[in-house]
């Protein structure tokens, strides 16, 4: 082979080469990408909805955990102007409407078929239902019955002598579980005499304190250092605390919803998303991948069936607005520290 043809064939491998190239950024950036935000809690249920979804719409959709539930709103705010994401998940009722006024979030006004028109929260049509479940009174029932005490049913009961020492939840300042709780408190009390009875409750605080999370909460409630709490329904299920069980009397609702935020580069490929996480399709994966209820009746659930359902439930009063950021640090002072 000559040098001239030599040097042509490596011209042609080249031009070959860089016309591949250019064609493989062309399609990178012209590829249909949507980036899915949520609390590190909500993880699986994210990337399984991330990985469907990309599926069913041949795009590329990537799930990306940031923090706690409180903390992952509080960043959409500060982004706002130009979020590195399209869509969130797991925005808690309890703190969405700082969202709302703040003018972080794209309203569409949508309705999807088969989920019922009571378990949408948010009046504005922002946030969407994604899933449920039930926080309340949960106990240990053998060693309730080893000290001779019957299971407490109110949170009332709760400040009895005989539960001195016994009692839990997690701290509100690095749990949404702990948050979610004061908002039951709140809800059901109201403000003023909510904190007179936090600041009763703490001294009925078992040894270990306040749990930082949910996984500490049930560590605590498997070693038996806590006997009464306000967490979970869930516990009352799990295999890990099989002597849990919930008192039914009444618990709170604690919702967790979906929404679009305002200036994302693919609006209109997240209001899609919002409809795929609301589709039986979607709502099939709620139960399998975040220990939640599904909003749609007709989605499958594995996990939580026997989960223990309360007689009245408490949902959140949306007079209170969005004071979570108010009350972590006023909880903080005069409840822990108090």
């Amino acid at each position: 082979m000559s040098i001239r043809t030599l040097l042509a064939v490596v011209f042609a491998v080249a031009v070959v080469l860089v016309a591949v190239l250019a064609l493989q950024a062309y399609q990178q950036t012209t590829e249909k990408r949507l980036v899915i935000v949520g609390p590190q809690g909500i993880s699986d249920l994210g990337k399984a909805l991330a990985q469907e979804f990309s599926k069913k719409y041949g795009v590329n959709a990537t799930f990306v955990p940031l923090g706690g539930a409180v903390e992952m709103v509080n960043e959409l705010v500060r982004n706002r102007e130009n979020p590195p994401w399209d869509v969130a998940i797991g925005i808690p009722e309890f703190y969405y409407t700082v969202l709302i006024e703040r003018d972080v979030l794209y309203c569409p006004g949508i309705k999807v078929d088969g989920v019922p028109a009571d378990e949408y929260w948010d009046p504005r049509g922002c946030v969407y239902p994604l899933d449920k479940s039930y926080i309340g009174i949960v106990y240990n029932e053998t060693a309730l019955a080893r000290l001779g005490l019957k299971p407490p049913e109110t949170l009332d009961d709760l400040l009895k002598p005989e539960y001195k020492g016994l009692v839990a939840y997690p701290n509100p300042v690095t749990s949404g579980t702990g948050l979610a709780v004061l908002s039951w408190v709140m809800s059901v009390k109201g403000e003023e005499e909510g904190w007179r009875y936090l600041k009763q409750l703490a001294g009925q605080i078992a040894k270990v304190g306040y749990p930082s999370g949910f996984t500490a909460t049930r560590n605590a409630l498997k070693r038996g250092d806590v006997v009464v709490a306000l967490s979970w329904f869930s516990h009352a299920i799990d295999p890990g605390t099989p002597h849990m069980r919930a008192a039914t009397s009444s618990a709170f609702l604690y919702r967790e919803g979906v929404a679009v935020l305002r200036n994302s580069k693919n609006r209109d490929l997240a209001v899609e998303f919002i409809k795929f996480a609301l589709s039986k399709e979607g709502q099939d994966l709620v139960d399998p991948y975040n220990y939640m209820l599904p909003v749609r009746p007709d989605a499958k659930i594995e996990n939580n069936m026997g989960l223990p359902q309360p007689r009245s439930v408490v949902v959140y009063n949306p007079a209170l607005g969005s004071k979570a950021d108010e009350w972590r640090f006023r909880w903080q002072r005069e409840v822990a520290g108090g």
